[in-house]
């Protein structure tokens, strides 16, 4: 199962053809439109509403969701960063398939990161291989699956968006009760219960 949804959320599927979606709504309105970034990641648009639809409205990177980050504080992340080498200048970066939906921690934690091209498919969060590479252990923290643990690559970028915190177990713990909490709301026993857990795992993850 995919590490960043819990049993509640929707699969993540097809994300490549709905930005597509979301590139076409943009060249639509601005037929020259080149840097894709500009028109997404601006509050003020429509675009990055259907953006954010794209991926379920989680953070692709750790699975925070909508339910934790309003919709505006979402940002959008280069997955290969806009200074990198490759890029003769930035607005070559903002190419649709290069932007991931992302919190600010992830975001931020990432920055500069370079993704070698050996790891590219195993690390693109729009892809199927990432599901294999990071897994939920028993006690719901963010593991690097057995079969990676040697690649560098991917231990510098799990260390360095922190996948492996207790914030990001809090966040998927929290989705998880939020998630049992709609299920039962014929419960009003068992929803009020809930809502008291809620309290307290968010009072411990706001004071970390």
């Amino acid at each position: 199962m995919d590490y960043r949804r819990t049993k509640y959320c929707p699969e993540l599927i097809d994300v490549p053809q709905k930005k597509k979606e979301v590139e076409a709504l943009v060249k639509a309105e601005h037929p020259y439109a080149k840097d894709m970034h500009n028109y997404i990641s601006d509050n003020s648009q429509k675009f990055k509403l259907e953006f954010i639809k794209a991926y379920n409205g989680k953070c692709a990177y750790c699975g925070a969701s909508n339910d934790l980050i309003k919709k505006t504080e979402f940002e959008i992340d280069h997955f290969l960063y806009e200074k990198a080498p490759i890029f003769a200048t930035k607005k070559e970066a903002g190419y649709i398939q290069n932007l991931i939906l992302a919190c600010h921690d992830c975001n931020h934690d990432k920055n500069s990161f370079w993704i070698k091209k050996e790891e590219f498919e195993e690390l693109n969060p729009d892809g199927e291989k990432i599901k294999n590479v990071f897994i939920r252990d028993e006690q719901y923290y963010i593991r690097i699956n057995d079969k990676f643990k040697h690649n560098t690559t991917i231990e510098e970028f799990y260390k360095k968006l922190y996948l492996g915190s207790e914030l990001h177990r809090l966040d998927y713990l929290i989705m998880n009760i939020i998630g049992l909490q709609r299920s039962c709301q014929n419960n009003s026993d068992l929803y009020v219960g809930l809502g008291k857990i809620l309290d307290i795992i968010r009072q411990k993850r706001n004071i970390m």
